[in-house]
């Protein structure tokens, strides 16, 4: 984290109002407390739930309950669901309250436009590592250094070809997937540029010119919601204009405004006199070393894939015909099956008389 924060510095960013987001790892937490003091702490909604699972609290109606909590967007949402939670099991409720860091959407700053309580991209990028874990470090960094190379090389080209106020690829799925189930919703003009929106039995108010929706969904992913959408559309609006700059062409090139560049092979590069550093002497232990991460006694197995196998005895999927049960065909169908063809195959001869 000190290193993080040098890096900063040292590209002139002097701001501490950082929001990180971790899975209660107890280094993470201390080195961002002693680091970064007034940062925000989130944490990843997936390490949270395991968590309470380990201590007891799992079941189909638990887990419907937190993850509703989880991605409320707005603290009615939030506290309909905790009641729930409450009635269910009031321990759960209480170890709820435990947590420190923010976990819920409804809880996130609305400037920081970012609404991710999951660490999933943190784990792709790790099942990226996966298969040079067990090789020298230089393999393993060469691997990543090739990896962010190709991505950001896409992105920086992407980035090129982008017109001025175009949305990312992200946006313009949102608002593709929001515009719609925006069909169903039905706005309301209510003067000085208020709405609003029926979607099903619930009513929500817009106002177009603080961009907030009573969902909450609008502020916290600075992305209109379908509410919003519903009312754009009715006053023959641009919905790009609504969607944040942090979307957009501009800020997207800013992000990817350089890429990384090709390197010769290492046989091609300068010599220098340094002393050869030397790996740290280890003891082999004793089996195959793991490449997997162990799994929690109550995580989920990793699935199997799934192959359609199929008996070559009774034709049926799921088993071959070393394990099958079934005996094979029935005698009667094999029975039926000799008679129609009529005896063996072959040309019959002719019968003539000597």
């Amino acid at each position: 984290m000190r290193c993080l924060r040098q890096m900063f510095e040292q590209e002139g960013c002097n701001k501490d109002d950082w929001t990180f987001i971790s899975d209660r790892m107890k280094g993470v937490d201390l080195a961002v407390r002693d680091t970064f003091p007034r940062a925000t702490r989130r944490v990843c909604c997936q390490h949270l739930y395991m968590n309470y699972k380990n201590n007891g609290f799992s079941g189909s109606v638990f887990f419907k309950l937190f993850w509703i909590a989880a991605n409320a967007h707005n603290e009615y949402v939030y506290g309909k669901a905790l009641e729930k939670i409450t009635a269910h099991d009031p321990n759960a409720a209480a170890y709820l309250d435990t947590c420190q860091e923010q976990w819920s959407r409804h809880m996130f700053d609305h400037a920081v436009c970012c609404d991710h309580n999951t660490t999933n991209f943190v784990e792709s990028f790790n099942a990226c590592t996966k298969p040079y874990r067990d090789m020298p470090v230089f393999s393993l960094l060469e691997a990543i250094r090739k990896w962010c190379m190709e991505r950001v090389g896409a992105r920086f080209d992407m980035a090129i070809d982008m017109e001025d106020g175009q949305l990312t690829e992200y946006a313009k799925k949102e608002v593709d997937e929001r515009t719609g189930e925006s069909r169903f919703c039905y706005a309301t003009a209510c003067g000085g540029g208020e709405f609003e929106v029926r979607d099903a039995h619930v009513n929500f108010p817009i106002r177009l010119s603080t961009r907030s929706c009573g969902c909450g969904k609008w502020q916290i992913s600075v992305i209109p919601c379908k509410h919003a959408l519903r009312v754009i559309y009715d006053q023959r609006l641009n919905p790009i204009d609504f969607v944040s700059p942090f979307f957009k062409s501009a800020a997207y090139k800013l992000t990817y405004a350089d890429h990384i560049h090709p390197m010769s092979d290492p046989t091609q590069w300068p010599n220098f006199s340094l002393p050869t550093i030397q790996p740290p002497v280890i003891k082999r232990q004793a089996g195959r070393p793991a490449k997997k991460r162990k799994r929690g006694p109550n995580e989920p197995r990793e699935g199997k894939r799934n192959n359609n196998v199929k008996c070559g005895k009774c034709r049926e999927f799921g088993h071959n015909s070393r394990t099958c049960k079934n005996g094979g065909p029935s005698t009667s169908a094999a029975g039926g099956a000799s008679t129609s063809q009529g005896g063996p195959r072959g040309r019959k001869r002719a019968n003539t008389a000597t």
